[in-house]
C-alpha cells in the first residue's frame, strides 16, 4: 500500500497526524504555522477565504492497522440452538448475508434440507429472503432452530 504525503504549503514541512490543523475553508496547515498567518493576514493563505483563530480545528486522523477493516467487522458468529439443546455455532457470517444463506449451513453440518427448517430469532420466525442485519441480529447471538412438521 502506498502512503502519501501531505505537506503545508506556509512552511512546506510534511504534515503529521499529530499536527494537522483545518480552517472553515477546508484547507490543512500546521497549527503554528496558520495561527501566524491568521493572526497578521485574517484570511486563508490558499484560497484567500476570510478566517479567524475561532476557524482553527484540529483534523484527528486513526492510522489504518489500528482500524478494524469495513469486511471484518460485519462477520458475526451466530449461535442456533435445536429442539433437542444442541448448539451450532456458525461462524464468520456476514450482517450482509440472507437467511437463506444461514439455512444452507445448518443444512451443510447438520443434514436437515432447508426446507424442513425454521429459524426464530426471539418470538419472530425468520424469512428466508431477509438479511441478518434486517433483524438486528448481533454478534453471538442465539437463533432457535424449529423443524416443521407434517400435518397427518
Amino acid at each position: 500500500m502506498s502512503s502519501t504525503t501531505f505537506i503545508c504549503i506556509i512552511c512546506s514541512e510534511p504534515l503529521t497526524s499529530d499536527n494537522m490543523f483545518s480552517i472553515s475553508c477546508g484547507h490543512v496547515f500546521h497549527e503554528d504555522c496558520m495561527t501566524q498567518i491568521i493572526s497578521q493576514k485574517k484570511y486563508c493563505p490558499t484560497c484567500r477565504k476570510v478566517a479567524t483563530l475561532k476557524d482553527v480545528r484540529r483534523i484527528m486522523l486513526q492510522p489504518l492497522d489500528n482500524v478494524q477493516s469495513k469486511s471484518e467487522s460485519n462477520k458475526i458468529k451466530l449461535h442456533v440452538k435445536t429442539l433437542t439443546g444442541k448448539t451450532i455455532v456458525l461462524e464468520n457470517i456476514k450482517i450482509t448475508d440472507k437467511i437463506l444463506v444461514v439455512k444452507s449451513m445448518i443444512e451443510y453440518i447438520e443434514g436437515i434440507p432447508i426446507d424442513k427448517q425454521r429459524l426464530k430469532y426471539g418470538k419472530v420466525e425468520l424469512e428466508d429472503g431477509r438479511t441478518i442485519d434486517y433483524y438486528n441480529i448481533k454478534n453471538n447471538e442465539t437463533i432457535h432452530l424449529v423443524l416443521e412438521l407434517r400435518g397427518c
